[in-house]
């Protein structure tokens, strides 16, 4: 059988001599040279490639510098992060961002001047005239001397010694009447001192417009959310009131704040009073600052201030705390209402079942987010069932147990969602069913939610406040129509009296609620 030998890919099918061993050794030795000038060509490649990496890897850096140089230029100069809008491209404004929305209806191109808004200090000042031919006129005579209390005769010799007139809406495009009140001044016949006569209004020789006018301007700027440049062009449009402008309808809200501000106030008295309370807040933009709108209410009553914080300083600053100490609170479970010192608390059930609805939406296998809201549902229907008071404290504990079975599962293995939500509800799980053994708390929060919902219709259609007493101004009215609602009163009826009582206190809310 006969060897084969490879050597240098050649097959040798007989013995191979000493002369074709060397051939096969220098042609080996040859390739060996060019493999090592091969190699060598590469390492030299190598360097080269090395020394460019280590020549780009300092330009990328110097780069990167340059790059955040530039940003933080750009940011100062205000054009950081720019976003497509109306104004910029085709985006419409419905699908900008909230923030954006807000931006674009407070946005000017004018250059700012540095002054306040409105009229300038010294500027020619315009006021109401009067007419010669007043629809009606209004006699004001003494009749009860005020610096003795005696009544003062029929027959005694009074003199006019003042006349004003006040304009007010008569109708749908029909010209506003004018009515002239006269001032009659008496002397006294048993002390002699000089009498006057009160003026609806006050005693201002000015010329003014009428309750049912402020009541209407009051209505549409809080209770319908309209525009101050709308409530006038409507004055002038529908209503026929000449040179009607946003500074009077400023001016009518200012003056009836100040007059409402001891109703408003002791509707906190009156809340205070009662057995439970519901508070919720929503966010607003006043003067482009993010501030919080806040509301304290309860089944007849409603109490709403604005404040730039979230938390507890807020109700410190507007002297909220007092009137919460023998309330149970039912809210939903933002951290501040829990470090209140409160008679009790009610977390809002329906807050939790949405929570629990989506667990139930991400992970459809689990049975624990499901479990959890038949358990709060069945709770609720307890209530509801119970004709006559509430269920009791014992069925409360019998829920409670139940619910201490579920808040001991290990829901981890669900996901993070899961452990959030049963870490939350660990924190306020005292609070879940108070409802049960308590008269007058409900299940949710409903009742606060809706009371501030009107604040984001008025924000979407003005944007916001422009000031924090414009804001003040509007947590007035909306707290006293608010309540007058609950009463099953008319808002405009009750700004109407609001607006002719003289002096308006805590004795208006009886009127109200009666």
């Amino acid at each position: 059988m006969s060897a084969k030998l490879y050597l240098c890919g050649m097959s040798l099918d007989k013995e191979p001599t000493v002369t074709d061993t060397l051939e096969a050794i220098k042609a080996l030795r040859e390739e060996l040279v060019s493999v090592k000038d091969e190699l060598s060509s590469c390492k030299g490649e190598v360097s080269r490639l090395n020394r460019n990496n280590t020549h780009l890897v300092v330009e990328n850096k110097s780069l990167k510098a340059e790059v955040a140089r530039l940003m933080a230029e750009i940011e100062e100069l205000g054009g950081s992060k720019v976003e497509k809008d109306s104004t910029n491209s085709s985006v419409p404004p419905t699908q900008q961002s909230i923030a954006g929305q807000a931006a674009l209806r407070t946005r000017s191109l004018r250059e700012p001047s540095g002054r306040p808004s409105g009229g300038q200090k010294g500027h020619a000042g315009h006021e109401l005239a009067k007419t010669d031919n007043p629809a009606k006129l209004e006699d004001h005579r003494v009749r009860i001397c005020p610096h003795c209390g005696a009544v003062i005769p029929e027959d005694a010799e009074q003199v006019c010694t003042m006349t004003t007139q006040v304009i007010d809406i008569a109708g749908i495009l029909v010209e506003p009447e004018v009515t002239e009140h006269r001032r009659y001044t008496a002397v006294c016949p048993y002390c002699h001192g000089k009498a006057h006569a009160k003026l609806p209004g006050g005693n201002s020789k000015k010329t003014s417009y009428g309750p049912k006018l402020q009541a209407l301007v009051i209505y549409l700027s809080v209770a319908q959310s309209v525009t101050f440049d709308r409530i006038a062009e409507t004055m002038r449009d529908v209503f026929c009131v000449k040179s009607f402008s946003e500074g009077t309808v400023k001016n009518i809200l200012e003056r009836n704040a100040r007059k409402a501000q001891p109703v408003y106030t002791a509707l906190l008295e009156y809340i205070g009073k009662e057995e439970a309370a519901g508070m919720d807040e929503t966010g607003v933009y006043i003067n482009k600052l993010l501030c919080w709108f806040w509301c304290l209410q309860c089944e007849k009553y409603c109490y709403v201030f604005a404040d730039r914080s979230r938390g507890i300083k807020a109700l410190e600053e507007h002297g909220i705390l007092p009137y919460l100490k023998r309330l149970i609170l039912y809210t939903d479970r933002h951290s501040t209402y829990f470090t209140l010192e409160v008679s009790g608390h009610q977390v809002c059930l329906a807050h939790l079942l949405r929570n629990l609805q989506y667990l139930c939406d991400i992970n459809k296998e689990q049975q624990w987010a499901g479990s959890v809201q038949e358990l709060l549902r069945n709770a609720i229907h307890t209530w509801n069932e119970n004709k006559c008071g509430v269920p009791g404290t014992e069925v409360r504990k019998s829920f409670e147990k139940r619910m201490d079975r579920l808040l001991d599962e290990d829901v981890g293995r669900y996901g993070k969602e899961f452990q959030a939500l049963q870490n939350g509800m660990i924190l306020c799980k005292d609070y879940l069913f108070t409802f049960l053994d308590h008269e007058g708390v409900p299940h949710h929060n409903n009742s606060s939610e809706g009371a501030i919902r009107i604040l984001k219709v008025k924000t979407k259609v003005s944007g916001g406040f422009r000031t924090q007493a414009g804001a003040d101004q509007y947590a007035c009215f909306h707290s006293i129509l608010e309540t007058a609602k609950r009463n099953g009163k008319s808002k405009f009826g009750t700004l109407y009296q609001l607006i002719i009582e003289d002096n308006p206190n805590s004795s208006f809310i009886e009127t109200m609620t009666s």
